[in-house]
């Protein structure tokens, strides 16, 4: 009879375990804010997601802090925080993982805005997919990159969509050249040969204007930033990249 007991309890107690209610459903949003701006000294806007990460007793938490993204890992105690790494479970990093699905959704949502801001495009004969890069005039990884981008884009068959962003902060002078470029109805060719001639007009002002507020928006803060027709992206350039991207 003790053996039976015994073995009805242990039963019970491996239920138990399998049965651990979903960590996340612990997580208070106040309490997160609260508890993070103590021990980080950091605001953030919102939780945008809360991911149950299973086989632990951790939640993954993703926020929104100035436009951009970021992921955590909390404990069901609101208290205890897994900062500045990933988790790589069953051949994944969870955090890569889970950015690059939050940008693949920014990019649909923001689709026919980004199209808008194209300022001009290099099409292969026969291309049928697009990548947009997102370049500023004086950015030097762009500059090395763009003729490469040309040869890849020829060698692919991939049409290639340039969208000028001037990061103005480090590059004083990129804005008024995306401008000029702008106006002037400026081709890949010209901009292969940096030609941003021409004078500023209202119409190239407002493009920019848009540009550097839709960037904010889809988190894209440098350059040359990729990003294929299907909302994965890349930042800086690689050929092996580009056609990961475009898979």
């Amino acid at each position: 009879m003790k053996k039976i007991i015994i073995l009805i309890v242990s039963t019970i107690l491996i239920f138990g375990c399998n049965m651990v209610s979903n960590p996340c459903n612990k997580i208070k949003e106040d309490t997160i804010k609260d508890e993070f701006k103590k021990a980080f000294n950091v605001d953030f806007e919102k939780v945008l997601e809360k991911n149950e990460v299973k086989g632990t007793n951790l939640c993954q938490i993703v926020i929104e802090r100035g436009g951009n993204f970021g992921v955590f890992y909390a404990a069901p105690d609101n208290k205890t925080f897994f900062i500045g790494g990933d988790i790589y479970k069953e051949g994944k990093f969870l955090s890569r993982l889970t950015l690059d699905r939050i940008q693949e959704k920014k990019f649909e949502a923001y689709k026919e805005e980004i199209e808008k801001v194209v300022a001009f495009s290099f099409k292969p004969e026969g291309a049928s997919k697009y990548i947009y890069m997102i370049t500023d005039p004086d950015c030097p990884f762009c500059e090395k990159a763009k003729s490469s981008v040309k040869e890849w884009a020829n060698s692919r068959k991939i049409e290639v969509k340039v969208i000028l962003f001037p990061l103005q902060q480090i590059h004083p002078q990129a804005r008024e050249k995306t401008i000029r470029g702008i106006c002037s109805g400026m081709t890949y060719e010209d901009y292969l040969n940096s030609k941003w001639d021409g004078k500023s007009c209202e119409g190239g002002l407002e493009k920019i204007n848009k540009t550097i507020e839709l960037m904010r928006k889809i988190s894209v803060d440098g350059t040359p930033t990729f990003i294929s027709y299907n909302g994965k992206r890349m930042v800086g350039f690689s050929e092996e990249g580009l056609n990961k991207i475009i898979e």
